[in-house]
């Protein structure tokens, strides 16, 4: 298996070759309007196969909407940058040092990547709720901006101060703090969400959305979590 892996970085044809084979696997479609009257159109880069639609005219290829199109680094490169990331564990600057790229160009693919991945991650677990030992806690980022401008007046909201300082309390959405609830199924899904308050109200009404009745959640000693008791959830 690592050895048929490791063919896959000799020379982007073989990687190119994968990409059909996994994109294609039901058959050429438009990449613009879903039609099958597709014919081949020549090649890309030598490499890539070219396809045109009869019905919008337009010509595709496999890279065509794909994290890998218009990129700066070959799609061997790109495979070998995951297996270094994922895999290896290795770090952006080392990683851009074993594909002799420059850590700009590498840390722009990584985060294309990891941003793909995330959004195939979130589509895919939408719909699923977590259950059995869950981990629930909050964190808090900043939520508005400083100064002028036009986002500020979108949202509605009066500009934050510069150093403005935290109050020792619960931070709100009114007082420029927006608290994430965060639910984390031991060895399955992750969650992540936004929230204006951390009330019992408000995160009797996430848990309930988010957590499969009768799941053991496992949180601090804040008492708005206390409220779980009598949803039906095992506190601890």
């Amino acid at each position: 298996m690592l050895a048929k892996l490791l063919t896959l970085f000799v020379c982007e044809a073989s990687a190119a070759k994968l990409l059909g084979e996994v994109r294609l696997v039901k058959g050429v479609r438009c990449s613009y309007c879903s039609s099958e009257a597709i014919i081949r159109w020549a090649w890309c880069r030598h490499v890539y196969q070219r396809y045109r639609c009869k019905v919008c005219l337009r010509a595709f290829n496999d890279k065509t909407w794909t994290v890998f199109a218009y990129s700066r680094i070959s799609l061997n490169e790109w495979l070998f940058l995951a297996y270094l990331l994922g895999c290896l564990h290795l770090s952006i600057l080392k990683a851009s040092r074993e594909i002799e790229r420059s850590y700009g160009i590498a840390y722009r693919s990584a985060r294309k990547m990891m941003y793909a991945i995330h959004r195939y991650c979130g589509n895919s677990w939408r719909s699923r709720k977590t259950s059995g030992i869950v981990e629930m806690d909050e964190a808090y980022i900043t939520a508005s901006l400083k100064g002028s401008h036009d986002r500020i007046l979108r949202l509605g909201r009066k500009p934050r101060r510069r150093d403005l300082k935290a109050k020792p309390r619960r931070s709100l959405w009114k007082n420029d703090k927006l608290p994430i609830l965060i639910l984390v199924e031991r060895g399955g899904l992750e969650l992540y969400i936004p929230s204006i308050d951390v009330r019992g109200e408000t995160i009797s009404m996430i848990a309930s959305r988010h957590a499969e009745p009768g799941s053991r959640i496992y949180m601090d000693g804040f008492p708005s979590y206390m409220i779980l008791q009598s949803l039906g959830f095992s506190h601890e």
